[in-house]
């Protein structure tokens, strides 16, 4: 981890801005020189009365144009402008503006002045190192000049475009330089302040807020407190990790002083230095983070800086109510996710842009801005970070039950004396036993309950009669979980053997629940719902669940035999998925893997497979690649030629056979290559025009839909292929405006799609390619529907057509369970079963001999929050 710290005061002697470039890690003491004086057509002002009372410079026009959106204008009481300009024309205005905030701050920071150009040059050789070597680069500039720090920094050329994915933030100059440790906790402490909110709606942030509660946080929430109340909360003994605050704020022009309106009193104005005593106690007890979901903040973040708080997540200007509460829900999925604080705020500004917000409002992804007050800290703040580790005798000896074995003290004497001994103190990654459960663990950590936690307890003592009672009560309050039905089911079974009133068979399910838990639940469900089909039926489970039976009694399964799944996270990871597979193979009681999710996995997993003759079977890889790799891969999903023929039909209906296509996709990546491929076959020479780089560093949405309309391209087929690339499909959605017929592929088909670019979506007439959709016809569907409470989607039946195939071929194996005798069946040309919506059988390429593809589109309503069939 590498800080680069850029310190700038001014020379009253000389007219300039000195400068210093300073590095953490020593590869740089320190390096001087000059930069020229503060450009004019960079200064800001406070936003007022009308345009011809301002400064005549770049940025303060851009601070008057913004300032007249009417969002803008209702978040802010002391915007009040005489003359009110419409949306469409400050949206035009700021985003002339804006172009010239950019300009006059490239032309500043790339002249050619023989004191600034050496720390230039320096400060491009060290990023070009960092880059290759693919360290987190955080940039801090640090400086008393308040214009200084209102500068959009990640605009400039340097960083925007060669080295997009450093972070810039502020250096809070202070005189407290001491921080105080983190006090971690069983839970992550949050102190949420609801302040006041005329003209906004700060439901939708408590919402965002509350759903932290599912990521092992304590939530406090004060809704528009007294100031005795927010005494009171900031002085809790065991203190709060985050603080954040939604509502109205404003500061200083100067930067130093900053206010929140708590409540709708007289009193409700406060300052942080009238709670300046209250606030150092909670720093000391603990605080590390604050944010101010809220406008203007700089003053609030400086005031804070002095009393010693590390870190303030403020916005620099006025911020719409839409854009601030979508910054905070983008923020916290990814820094709820482990990622770095710096990496989150990146990222979630990215979005910004991406989703179009930047389009809506020019320049309002300048605003979020992370400000610290110091800058030698080692390591970049994560979530885990609050969270205090489990005890040894918690994490290993208490999950293998209390028993007085020397083998265990020697197991755990022999792991504590390698952690003692690792050179430099690096922690070690957890083995891939942790990312794998039977019922003894948590892999996904949403929507837990109690009950869910004390059913994992009762598994990992073997107690499976009161796991099975507990996991029922989660199910009561939560029927939508499939890795409470999978424990359920697989504590049955466990149950049965124990009483000899059954025999087991295992399987295993690999899903990236890391990185796309949403997606891996899917999976689960069409897995989970087979298994309990098969196990118990779906009736008299759901009516168990319900009612809250005191004995469910399972009688069912495969000749009194119950199936029992292992389910592994793979975490998006190839080479993840490969240790995956190699602790499968080395389960002689697994006889057979369903997974993985996208096609390097199962590519990468299948070398391990084929090696070791262990049947896996793919519900969602698609790629061409995976025909005829190994006789035991097989997979119920249809490969990208059906996909892109599809497409290609309804292309050639539409628009002609001889349209011009551009395509974003992912080089190097096997499904997003294989269904870019399989289209380009089906196209007329020279017709595929244009192609964007979904991984490049340098990609832009606007610049991708550009190029693609320059080039003549009437059509632009969407490939995403990881959670990161889809985003950038998002944000191309929210870049056509319409004038682009867009075209994906099953990667599209996600809930964040119609959630970040529905509207725009329906615009440009968004078709998805996908292997199955719900239909009130369908059996399955209602099924699926009645026992999940909730819809159901492909990912969901391709997994129950492979639990199936797997089920069914246990069945004909009539007592002969193992893992050759399964793969026979499997193989034989006469094997068939019934899936969600059609017979399964298999090729000898492995593949499912099924054509069926079905094309989606959104649906129109209030949020566009539907997929549906396309006729």
């Amino acid at each position: 981890m590498t800080v680069i710290k850029v310190l700038f005061f001014w020379d009253q002697g000389v007219k300039k801005f000195r400068v210093r470039l300073a590095m953490s890690d020593g590869q740089i003491n320190s390096l001087d020189g000059y930069l020229p004086a503060f450009p004019a057509q960079l200064e800001a002002s406070q936003p007022q009365l009308e345009f011809s009372d301002y400064r005549q410079s770049a940025y303060s026009q851009w601070q008057y144009s913004y300032s007249q959106f009417e969002a803008v204008r209702q978040v802010s009481n002391r915007i009040n402008p005489k003359k009110i300009l419409k949306d469409s024309d400050a949206r035009e205005m700021s985003s002339l503006q804006k172009k010239s905030v950019v300009e006059s701050l490239n032309e500043w920071l790339n002249g050619q002045d023989s004191g600034w150009q050496p720390i230039r040059d320096e400060l491009i050789a060290v990023l070009s190192y960092l880059q290759k070597s693919g360290q987190e680069v955080r940039i801090f500039i640090d400086t008393d000049s308040s214009q200084l720090r209102r500068l959009p920094w990640q605009e400039w050329d340097l960083f925007k475009r060669r080295f997009p994915q450093a972070e810039v933030s502020i250096r809070l100059q202070t005189s407290r330089t001491k921080i105080q440790p983190i006090r971690q906790q069983n839970k992550v402490k949050v102190l949420a302040i609801i302040g006041k909110s005329d003209d906004i709606n700060t439901q939708f942030d408590e919402e965002v807020i509350k759903a932290l509660e599912q990521k092992n946080a304590q939530v406090t929430f004060l809704k528009q407190p007294t100031r005795e109340e927010l005494s009171q909360a900031l002085r809790e003994e065991k203190g709060y990790h985050l603080f954040i605050f939604a509502g109205h704020s404003s500061s200083r022009e100067d930067g130093t002083i900053g206010t929140i309106e708590l409540n709708d009193s007289k009193q409700g104005s406060i300052s942080i230095e009238d709670f300046k005593s209250s606030f150092r106690t909670a720093i000391k007890q603990g605080l590390q983070l604050a944010i101010f979901n809220s406008c203007d903040g700089l003053g609030l973040a400086h005031q804070l800086a002095e009393l010693g708080l590390p870190r303030s997540i403020v916005m620099r200007e006025p911020i719409p109510d839409k854009v601030a509460v979508k910054f905070l829900e983008y923020f916290f999925e990814d820094f709820t996710s482990n990622k770095s604080l710096f990496h989150s705020i990146h990222l979630s500004r990215e979005r910004l842009i991406e989703y179009g917000f930047e389009n809506d409002y020019p320049g309002v992804s300048w605003l979020p801005t992370l400000c610290v007050q110091e800058v030698t800290l080692s390591n970049s703040l994560t979530w885990q970070d609050f969270i205090k580790p489990k005890a040894l005798h918690e994490t290993w000896i208490k999950p293998l039950g209390i028993i007085a074995s020397l083998a265990i003290i020697t197991v755990v004497a022999h792991t504590l004396y390698k952690i003692i001994r690792q050179p430099d103190l690096i922690p070690l990654s957890p083995s891939i036993e942790n990312k794998i459960s039977q019922g003894e663990k948590l892999l996904i950590s949403s929507n837990v309950n109690s009950e869910k936690k004390a059913g994992i307890i009762d598994y990992n003592n073997q107690d499976f009669r009161g796991a099975i009672e507990n996991f029922m009560k989660a199910l009561n309050q939560n029927p939508n979980d499939p890795e409470t039905v999978i424990y359920l089911n697989n504590a049955i079974a466990q149950e049965k053997v124990e009483t000899n009133t059954g025999k087991k068979v295992e399987i295993a399910v690999s899903v990236p629940i890391s990185n796309e838990p949403n997606v891996s639940q899917e999976i689960l469900r069409g897995v989970a719902q087979a298994q309990t089909q098969i196990n118990c039926g779906l009736i008299e489970f759901s009516e168990a669940i319900l009612q809250l039976q005191a004995q469910l009694n399972c009688t069912k399964g495969i000749n009194e035999t119950f199936l029992k799944v292992i389910i592994a996270d793979d975490e998006y990871d190839p080479k993840v998925a490969e240790k995956v597979a190699e602790a499968f193979v080395n389960n002689q009681n697994i006889l057979g893997v369903i997974g993985h999710y996208s096609s390097d996995m199962t590519l990468r997993a299948g070398q391990v497979y084929d090696k070791h003759r262990l049947v896996a079977i793919s519900p969602t890889s698609t790629s061409v690649n995976l025909s005829n790799f190994s006789p035991y891969i097989f997979r119920t999903v249809p490969n990208d030629r059906v996909a892109a023929q599809k497409l290609f039909e309804y292309m050639r209906q539409k628009l002609g056979e001889d349209t011009k296509v551009a395509v974003a996709y992912v080089p190097g990546n096997v499904y997003s290559e294989s269904l870019s491929d399989e289209f380009e076959k089906l196209l007329s020479p020279r017709s595929f025009v244009y192609r964007c780089d979904l991984s490049s560093s340098f990609f832009s949405a606007g610049d991708c839909v550009k190029n693609g309309k320059d080039q003549g391209a009437e059509v632009l087929l969407l490939v995403p292929a990881t959670d990161e690339t889809l985003m950038k499909v998002i944000g191309i959605i929210n870049n056509t405006n319409g004038n682009l017929q867009l075209l994906a592929g099953d990667s599209v088909y996600n809930p964040r799609t119609l959630k970040d670019a529905g509207e725009q979506a329906l615009k440009g007439n968004l078709v998805i390619a996908i292997p199955w959709h719900r239909s009130p016809n369908s059996e399955f569907s209602q099924q699926s529907e009645d026992f999940w409470k909730g819809s159901v989607n492909w990912r969901t039946a391709t997994s129950y057509d492979a639990t199936q195939a797997i089920i069914q071929a246990l069945v004909e194996s009539s007592g002969n369970l193992s893992s050759r005798q399964l793969h026979q069946i499997l193989s034989s040309s006469s094997f068939v079963v019934q899936g969600a919506e059609e017979v399964i059988s298999f090729d000898p390429s492995g593949d499912v001999q099924s054509t069926k593809s079905v094309l989606v589109g959104v649906q129109e309503s209030g949020e566009y929050n539907l997929f549906k069939i396309i006729e």
